[in-house]
């Protein structure tokens, strides 16, 4: 599910920097994203076939935790809908005056989805405490952007687009720090992480 909001990601900031059409990568990503839905739905099916088979024996922080992790994919998903739907209204960031600057976070958060894919299947604990104080900083960072937005005087046909996808990669990168969250922290403490709640690591061949 999180390799194909790569691909979903590639497709709306193409079309919302207006490097594609508008329709096609609209048509492309809506396919990826029931995909993505329907993939949902599968695994929550199953869960719930495991548990019932299972019974006392099935590990239900297991199962919340993958439930947790397939909602956060999923959302992602709904915001490179959010990003598309920019380029679908007429907006076209790759005009902006500050073209250079959203292009940077564009591809920022782009290497994002990299890192928490390869770090989530590698099980990076290390790499995991290192992206997601960036995360935080970076979610700062966006918001200092929108107030600014919201602020100036520019028209609205400029700054709002902007300050909204500022928002959206805001919220995209929470929900990856939600599923990084997954690696280190106990089932209670999902999408809540403090390092000094971190499970423990322990020795593989102890």
């Amino acid at each position: 599910m999180l390799a194909s909001c790569e691909d979903a990601y590639r497709l709306a900031t193409t079309a919302a920097f207006g490097e594609a059409d508008v329709s096609e990568a609209g048509d492309q990503l809506m396919a990826l994203d029931k995909a993505i839905n329907k993939t949902e739905r599968s695994i929550r099916r199953e869960l719930l076939v495991h548990g019932t088979v299972r019974g006392a024996d099935v590990d239900q922080g297991l199962m919340l935790t993958y439930m947790s992790l397939a909602k956060d994919i999923e959302r992602i998903g709904d915001k490179c809908k959010d990003i598309w739907e920019l380029a679908e209204i007429g907006a076209n960031l790759g005009i902006s005056e500050d073209v250079e600057e959203l292009e940077r976070h564009r591809v920022h958060v782009a290497e994002l989805i990299a890192e928490t894919l390869a770090a989530f299947t590698a099980q990076d604990t290390e790499r995991v405490h290192e992206l997601i104080p960036a995360i935080r900083e970076d979610r700062d960072h966006y918001d200092a952007h929108v107030t600014e937005l919201v602020m100036s005087t520019r028209p609205s046909h400029e700054a709002s687009p902007q300050a909204l996808f500022y928002r959206y990669i805001k919220r995209l990168s929470a929900h990856l720090s939600n599923i990084l969250s997954s690696i280190v922290m106990p089932i209670d403490r999902l999408d809540f992480y403090n390092p000094d709640k971190a499970i423990e690591e322990t020795d593989p061949s102890e």
